[in-house]
Parts: C-alpha cells; structure tokens; sequence
C-alpha cells in the first residue's frame, strides 16, 4: 500500500520543480499565519533602492513596495504586519526569490523573457536603457570603440548576456571587469580599471549628478538597450501579484505614482523627467518583458 508521504516523496523524486513550487506556500498563507513579508533590497541601486550604514533602506522601487504592502495589511486586516528587509545582489536576487528568502523584490531589476520563466513580474514601474558610460580620456565613444578595452559589467546584469553577444559577433575581444553592483562599476570607471562601464542610463544619471567631476565622463553611442524595470514575486504569489498591480495603478490614477517619481527622478540635484514610453504605461500598464 503506498501511503501519502510515500507518494509525495515519489513525486518530488519525479517532478522536483512541483515540489519546489510547494515548499513555499502562498505569501498571504504564511503572512497569516505571522510570518513577517520579507523585502529584497539592493544597497546601492541608487536611486531605486540603497542603504546607508544601519538606516532603513529607502529608494523609489521601496517606496512602491511600501504602497503594495500596505494594500496587503488591508487586505489580509493585519495593520500591525512586520516586514523584514533582506539584501540582494544582482547574481543572488532570483535564486533568494525562489528560495524563499525574501517574498517580493523592490531594487532595480528588468523584466526579461529569461527572467519572467522563473519568476512574476508586477506591472513596469521604469523604463531605462542601457549605454555606455566611458571616461573622456578613453577612446570609446561607441560600441565598435570597446574593441580591446577594459569594460566594467555587473554580475547578473541584464545587458551582460547581450553585450557578451555583441562582443562574439563582433569579435571585439572586450576584457571584462566583473564588478557586483553599480558602486563597484563606478569604482571601476573612477579608478582607471576600467574604460568604459556598460550598464542603466538612470543610473549614470544619479552618478553624474553626485560627482564632483561629471565632466570627465559622457554617456556614448546608441542605447544597446530598452528595459522594462518590474518588482518581482514568485510565480505562485497570484494574489500578492494581483494586489501590487491593484496598487500601482491605483497610484497611477490618483496622481500618487507621479509624485513618488519626482522624489526620486525630480530632485535639485537630478533632473530625469519620466519619458514617454513611461507615461504610455501608466495609462495601458503591463508587464511585457522585453526580450
């Protein structure tokens, strides 16, 4: 007689994905039964989502989250539900997602097709492009320019894979400098090892605008590029999914969504005004990824 752990054993055996998939129940079951909701965070996506020293992190994508998961307290009438803040890196966000480590994403991370079959995208929340920052001093000034130079990539970037394309196709015999996060790209670009640092035009853009040299770097050729960015949740969180899009376009409508982007985008120091693909979005949201 086959009992019912020996057929659930069997099945995990046969079917591990199905298995993986009910080792971590729905978020909203478990938040219920007092788990706290676990944040990922990045703590140097400026301005997406950072930290400084043992502050809370803040950043726009956070600032969402908070929204989304306010919806939830109401939701689920919980007012007093904790959140945890657990830190992610670009190389560990998904596996620490599906691991369930964390329960919902808030850094910076582009809805790939890739991606998207592993993991539930909320509705855009940016649209950026990816480009080439590169030091005045250098002699890249384009893609064909990299040819043989020293170019900052972070590990688990979206446009990794692309360029590594381009480079094969091209045979441009690029000479990579892995970094883990933007700080580290600019330490990069900022020290001399590397030329060129390939990665999110907003994010060159935070960059420029706390440097106390902007003038040494200029931002290059066209956009390899254009990036949907998402919060992300686990394929089987269908109700968390289905209250952050409720949120965001609630936000979208009120005017709400408007204002948390001036905070970030709009600021003295920054001046990143929402683009048009942006504004088409708030109106005809989705969660399209983009290769």
């Amino acid at each position: 007689m086959i009992t019912k752990t020996t057929l659930a054993t069997l099945l995990c055996t046969l079917l591990p994905l199905s298995c993986h998939a009910q080792a971590h129940d729905d978020t909203l079951q478990k938040i219920k039964a007092g788990t706290p909701i676990k944040v990922g965070y990045r703590a140097a996506s400026v301005p997406f989502s950072m930290r400084e020293g043992s502050a809370p992190p803040t950043g726009y994508t956070l600032d969402l989250c908070a929204r989304i998961i306010d919806s939830v307290r109401k939701e689920l009438a919980m007012p007093d539900l904790a959140v945890a803040y657990v830190e992610v890196k670009s190389s560990d966000r998904i596996q620490k997602l599906t691991d369930g480590e964390i329960d919902i994403e808030c850094g910076s991370t582009t809805n790939t097709r890739e991606r998207a079959a592993q993991v539930t995208f909320s509705n855009t929340i940016f649209v950026t492009s990816s480009r080439i920052l590169a030091r005045v001093d250098s002699p890249v000034r384009d893609i064909a320019t990299l040819k043989g130079q020293r170019v900052a990539i972070a590990q688990g970037a979206s446009v990794a894979p692309l360029l590594s394309g381009i480079d094969r196709e091209r045979a441009l015999g690029i000479q990579y400098v892995r970094v883990k996060d933007f700080k580290e790209g600019f330490d990069a670009l900022e020290s001399g090892r590397a030329a060129a640092f390939v990665s999110d035009d907003i994010q060159f853009a935070e960059f420029l605008a706390r440097s106390s040299h902007p003038q040494d770097y200029a931002v290059v050729g066209e956009a390899l590029s254009v990036d949907p960015l998402g919060i992300m949740m686990r394929k089987q969180d269908v109700r968390l999914h289905a209250i952050a899009n409720r949120t965001l376009a609630s936000l979208a409508a009120s005017g709400e969504f408007d204002k948390v982007y001036a905070r970030w985008f709009l600021s003295s120091k920054m001046k990143f005004p929402m683009g048009d693909a942006m504004k088409k979005l708030l109106k005809a949201p989705n969660n399209t990824p983009n290769y």
